[in-house]
Formats: C-alpha cells, sequence, structure tokens
C-alpha cells in the first residue's frame, strides 16, 4: 500500500515539473512575441519582420557555443562543399577563440599559406569589418567565394601592429599527404596535413611504399593538421590500433548521439615502432588519431599540446533550403578523456570529463592528462619565429626572391648551402624590390630561420613540395629531429616506452 502512494506521489511530481515545463515556454515564447510585436510598431524605423527573427535565431544559437548555427540557403549549400576536397577559398582552417575568429593552420600549398598566415592568427575584420562575435559559418562565408577575386582580412598576431592581407582566392585542392620518405634506412616519415574523403587510402599507400624500401618505424605527423572528416580518422588509426578496439566515442544528451566507433579490422602496421607529432594547430581528427594511438600504448606522442576541437555538429534540416547546425556531443577517447578544450572565457562549456587523471588501456600503464586537447608522451617547445621573418614572407620576399634566384642558378644541386654573399643579396632585394629597411640587429637574430625559409623556397622553385621538405623541413624541424632521435636506437614498440622517461629526464 505504501508503495502504491509513494508510486502516485513520484508521478504527480513528475506532471506537476512537465506542466510547469510547458507553461515556462509557453510565458517566454509570449513574451517574445509581445515584444517582437511591440518592435513591429513601435521602432523608429520600419523592420524587415523575418530578417529580425532570424537575428535572433542566430543570436540565440550563439549564445551557446561558436559552432551552433543557423543556416540560411546560401549557408546550407556551402556546407555541402565543406569536405568535398575541392572548393574556392584561401586555405585556412579556423575557429573562435577569446571572442575572434582564429586561425588554426593554414593548408600548405594554398594563398594563405603561401601569404605567410599563421597558427594562432586572429583575423580581426574582413573587408574593414569586425569578426566580434561572428560564427564560424558566417566567416567560411565572407572568406570563400569564386576563384580569382581577393578578399581583404585584417590580421592582429603578437608583437605585431594590425595588418591588412589583400588575398587572390584559388581553388583549393586537398592533397591529404603532400610528402612521405624516408629519414633513414629503417624509419619512415609521412605527412599528413588533412582528413579529407580518401586521407586514409594515401596514408595506407604511403606506409606500404616505406615499408618495401625498408621503414620499420614510422613518424606520422599530424602538426598544424586542423582535422577533418571523422570516418577518416577511425580508418588511420584503424591502420596501427588492433581490431574491435575503441578509437573514439561520442556522448551527448540524445541517445543516438552516444556513438562508439571501433577499429574493423586487422592493423597492418600495429607491430611497428610509431611516433605521431602534434602541435598547438592539431584538431578535430588529428586529436582523436593522437588519443587512440596514445590510450592503446600503441606508440608515443612527440610535440606539444594539441588545440582541443572535439565537439561534434549535427545538421538538422528545417526545409529544403534551411538548416540547423547544432553541437550535439563531444568526442572522448578510448580512456574516457574529453577532447574537447574550452572555446572562449565567454563560451563556459564545461568539460564532462569529471577525472583529470586517466590511465592507458594497455601496457605498459601510464597516467594521462585531461582537461582538454592531448598532452604529449614528450614535450617539445613550439619555436618563435622572429617577426622579421613574417614580415618577408607576407610582402612575399622569400617566394620572388628564390624565384630571381634560381633563373640565376638553373644548375643548383641538392644538399646546396647559402653562402654569407647569399644572404648579402638577399638584403639588397629585401630594401630594393621590396622597400624594406632591416636593421643589422633584427637580421642577425633572423639568420638562423632566414635560412630554412630561403633554403625551403629556393628548393621548392626547383624541386617542388619533395624538395622543399627534405632541403628544409626535415632538416630544421626540432618536433622531427627529436622524433627521430627516438626512434633511432628502437626496435620494438616496448623499447619505444623506455625512450619517454629518458627523453624527459634530459629537460
Amino acid at each position: 500500500m505504501m508503495r502504491r502512494v509513494a508510486l502516485f506521489i513520484c508521478l504527480g511530481i513528475i506532471v506537476v515539473l512537465l506542466i510547469g515545463a510547458a507553461e515556462n515556454i509557453s510565458y517566454n515564447l509570449n513574451m517574445f512575441s509581445n515584444i517582437l510585436r511591440i518592435v513591429r510598431d513601435r521602432y523608429v524605423e520600419e523592420i524587415d519582420l523575418s530578417d529580425l527573427i532570424k537575428k535572433a535565431i542566430s543570436g540565440m544559437l550563439y549564445s551557446l557555443d561558436p559552432h551552433s548555427s543557423y543556416l540560411e540557403e546560401d549557408d546550407y549549400r556551402d556546407l555541402q562543399v565543406k569536405t568535398q576536397g575541392k572548393f574556392g577559398g584561401l586555405g585556412i582552417q579556423i575557429s573562435i577563440r577569446n571572442g575572434w575568429l582564429t586561425i588554426i593552420a593554414p593548408i600548405e600549398g594554398t594563398p594563405a599559406y603561401r601569404a605567410g598566415l599563421r597558427p594562432g592568427d586572429i583575423i580581426s575584420k574582413i573587408e574593414g569589418e569586425s569578426t566580434r562575435g561572428i560564427t564560424t559559418d558566417k566567416a567560411v562565408k565572407k572568406l570563400r567565394g569564386t576563384p580569382g577575386t581577393i578578399v581583404t582580412i585584417t590580421i592582429a598576431r603578437e608583437g605585431m601592429e594590425e595588418t591588412d592581407y589583400t588575398i587572390e582566392r584559388a581553388t583549393i585542392e586537398i592533397m591529404d599527404v603532400p610528402y612521405y620518405g624516408l629519414l633513414t634506412e629503417n624509419i619512415g616519415y609521412i605527412k599528413l596535413v588533412n582528413f579529407s574523403n580518401g586521407a586514409v587510402v594515401e596514408v595506407r599507400n604511403a606506409l606500404d611504399e616505406l615499408h618495401n624500401m625498408g621503414a620499420i618505424k614510422f613518424i606520422l605527423d599530424l602538426t598544424n593538421n586542423p582535422g577533418g572528416l571523422l570516418n577518416e580518422a577511425v580508418k588511420v588509426s584503424d591502420l596501427f590500433i588492433g581490431k574491435d578496439s575503441l578509437i573514439v566515442s561520442t556522448k551527448g544528451r540524445m541517445p543516438n548521439a552516444n556513438r562508439e566507433y571501433r577499429a574493423m579490422n586487422k592493423a597492418h602496421y600495429g607491430r611497428y615502432p610509431l611516433v605521431i607529432l602534434v602541435n598547438g594547430a592539431s584538431a578535430s581528427a588529428s586529436e582523436i588519431v593522437a588519443g587512440a594511438v596514445q590510450d592503446w600504448s600503441r606508440g608515443i606522442i612527440i610535440g606539444d599540446t594539441t588545440f582541443g576541437k572535439g565537439s561534434v555538429q549535427t545538421i538538422v534540416p528545417l526545409s529544403a533550403t534551411e538548416a540547423l547546425k547544432l553541437t550535439t556531443a563531444r568526442y572522448y577517447t578510448p580512456s574516457g578523456r574529453c577532447i574537447h578544450k574550452s572555446d572562449t572565457l565567454r563560451f563556459l562549456l564545461k568539460n564532462p570529463t569529471d577525472e583529470n587523471e586517466f590511465r592507458t588501456l594497455r601496457e605498459p600503464i601510464r597516467t594521462l592528462y585531461g582537461g582538454g586537447g592531448i598532452f604529449p608522451d614528450i614535450y617539445v617547445k613550439t619555436e618563435k619565429t622572429p617577426q622579421l621573418v613574417w614580415q618577408i614572407w607576407r610582402k612575399g620576399g622569400f617566394l620572388s626572391f628564390a624565384a630571381h634566384f634560381t633563373r640565376l642558378n638553373p644548375e643548383l644541386k641538392r644538399n646546396f648551402t647559402l653562402k654569407e654573399e647569399i644572404y648579402d643579396e638577399f638584403k639588397t632585394y629585401l630594401k630594393e624590390e621590396k622597400e624594406l629597411e632591416i636593421s643589422d640587429q633584427d637580421w642577425d637574430e633572423a639568420i638562423p630561420f632566414m635560412e630554412r625559409y630561403l633554403r625551403a623556397s629556393i628548393a621548392e622553385s626547383l624541386w617542388g613540395t619533395t624538395g622543399r621538405y627534405e632541403e628544409s623541413y626535415l632538416v630544421y624541424d626540432h618536433f622531427v629531429a627529436k622524433a627521430k632521435e627516438v626512434l633511432f636506437s628502437v626496435s620494438t614498440v616496448e623499447e619505444l616506452f623506455a625512450e619517454i622517461d629518458n627523453a624527459n629526464n634530459k629537460h
């Protein structure tokens, strides 16, 4: 009898709560309608009621997080080309940080990359209009356009005054693996810059060819990789992680938002020592791969803490031409770490991971840390490039001098050296052709970085992307050097993990 009474009381409370919630929604909708009517009838100027309602919807969604938005017809159509691997634009991945439009990473070989835009740059204006409070979808719409047209953006960068960049849009065709090769007779290197449709095919082909060339240890470079398609991240992880192992899960409030993604195939390269390189511009799909490899003790992560973009957006069609893009879940690594990091102080997205410390799922058991992003096993500080170098890059100084220099030196051979007189010639060229007056102190401080960028531009001019990587990037990059050092003396995955303590003890 008492149980029956208790049950009726509970049901009564639920009914009251539901009625109260319904009445609360009804009250707020009535209040909104009343305000809308008053504005329509009394505002000093005549207004477009439909436009006002759409702005109210956009404002509501923006208050949730920077990635949720209302998609009108043009926005909805633009979304369809976002992951097809070919579109007209600048070639940058963007997000919102501290309320401002921020570049996660420029894509190699694109107009943005050639213009010298950098990870972390703030796009403060687009065509003179402030981006404060803009959504990523609205920004994409403004930045993309017909190839050959131009757009002017204003860049705010630490240590530099706000600067306008006028950039010509181009068709962006993304090659996910622009380079792979042997660093030693048995260490293979793969640069993966994006996870667009077919990325796993390019990675698998690179692995197979490197293995046939003698590679039995691998470096997968995900630095400056802004992410892409979830299924491609899962498939790339599948190459290294055993069948049926959890790679990533999504968790949200709706039942269909809670999913697990597992390795579907035998890991073809599951027994070889593996290093993943990441930095602050490695995001989304890159973090899924790095997190899975780290959690399953399949390899080690070297570099800097990743960006922390781990939210899932679902497209909810509202009509044939309009839709709602809503954050419905977040990504979690196999051990339970939430990848997503709070975007801004304004968007206080609570990290739903309660614990700060986690454990790997396979021997050797190690402590991992939550809080958003992927923390590397071996930390390597990101180098700070002098502003002078970026100033020269922005003005096209490296590329134009490289074209000038290679015309005069067409017989230049690989492993070339830059003699002192070449730097003198370069400095004179910058003064005469680019109107850059450079002090001796600034020049001397920038010389070590000048060398790598000048070598890269000359090598690319003569031998394309392969030349740029082999004559500059792989020679000077500290992350690559550390990975090569760690892998050099190991022959098994077990030996690889012993190198974590050795490397960290050196700091």
